[in-house]
C-alpha cells in the first residue's frame, strides 16, 4: 500500500511539473513530452551522419556539374572534326544585338588566326575573317551585304557570283545555264578552300536587264544559333 501512495505521488510531482512547464516554459515541457514519448530519439545519440553538413555544398558542386553538361551538349553538334589546318573557335554570344553579318570569335592573332582565311560550320562557309586582334577575331558572314566571291553551282558547275545579304543570292549565271532548285552551290574564288559548300538553290528568276539567271538559295543551318565553328588555317 505505501508503495503504491509513493508511487502515485511521484507520478503527481511529474504531472504538476509537465503542466507548469508547458504553461510558464513551452520549451522545457516540450523536452519533458519528449524524454516521456517512447522511440522520440531524445537523449540518444544523434543519428545524423558527419557528412550530412557537406550536403548542400554536394547539391551545388552537382548543379555546377549539370550546367557544364548542358553547356557540352549544346554544342556537341556544332563541334568539327579535329584537324591541324582546323582551328576550333567558340562564337560570343551578343545578345540580344545578334548580327547576321558578323561573328566575334575567341580565337586571335595569340592562335594564329589571319585575315582572309575561311570560316566554317559544320562543313559549310560561313564567312571569313575580317578583322584578327591578339585574342578574338571578327568573321565576317555570307549575310553581309559585303560578301561576294566567285562560286560553281550543280553538278556541271554552272559561274556564278555570290552576292551577300540578308538575303544572299547567285548572280550573273549564264541563261543557258540549266540551273534548278536543289543544286549545290560550292566555293570556287581564290582564297578560300575549293569546293566548299555554301548553300542550296532554292529557286531561280531572271535578272533584271534580262541577261542572266539568278538564284536565291536557303541553308540548313540558323546563322544565330551558331555557337562553335573552325577556321581554316592556311586557306
Amino acid at each position: 500500500m505505501t508503495y503504491r501512495r509513493s508511487h502515485r505521488w511521484i507520478l503527481g510531482v511529474l504531472l504538476v511539473l509537465l503542466a507548469g512547464g508547458i504553461f510558464f516554459a513551452p520549451s522545457y515541457g516540450w523536452r519533458i513530452r519528449q524524454w516521456l514519448t517512447p522511440g522520440s530519439g531524445v537523449g540518444e545519440a544523434s543519428s545524423a551522419a558527419p557528412g550530412d553538413a557537406l550536403a548542400p555544398n554536394l547539391e551545388a558542386q552537382n548543379e555546377a556539374l549539370e550546367a557544364q553538361v548542358a553547356i557540352y551538349q549544346t554544342v556537341e553538334e556544332q563541334l568539327p572534326q579535329a584537324s591541324p589546318r582546323m582551328l576550333r573557335a567558340m562564337v560570343y554570344s551578343r545578345y540580344p544585338l545578334n548580327f547576321k553579318n558578323e561573328l566575334l570569335l575567341d580565337a586571335g592573332a595569340d592562335h594564329g588566326v589571319t585575315t582572309g582565311t575561311a570560316v566554317l560550320f559544320q562543313g559549310m562557309l560561313i564567312g571569313r575573317i575580317a578583322q584578327v586582334f591578339a585574342h578574338e577575331s571578327l568573321a565576317e558572314t555570307i549575310f553581309d551585304s559585303g560578301f561576294t566571291m566567285p562560286v560553281r553551282v550543280g553538278t556541271s558547275s554552272y559561274d556564278g557570283l555570290f552576292e551577300g545579304g540578308s538575303y544572299p543570292k547567285i548572280g550573273s549565271i549564264a541563261r543557258t545555264a540549266g540551273v534548278a532548285a536543289g543544286s549545290i552551290v560550292y566555293a570556287a574564288g581564290p582564297g578560300m578552300p575549293y569546293g566548299l559548300p555554301v548553300g542550296q538553290v532554292s529557286a531561280t528568276s531572271t535578272s533584271a536587264d534580262s541577261l542572266f539567271t539568278e538564284a536565291t538559295l536557303v541553308f540548313p543551318y540558323d546563322i544565330n544559333k551558331v555557337q562553335t565553328v573552325v577556321i581554316a588555317q592556311g586557306s
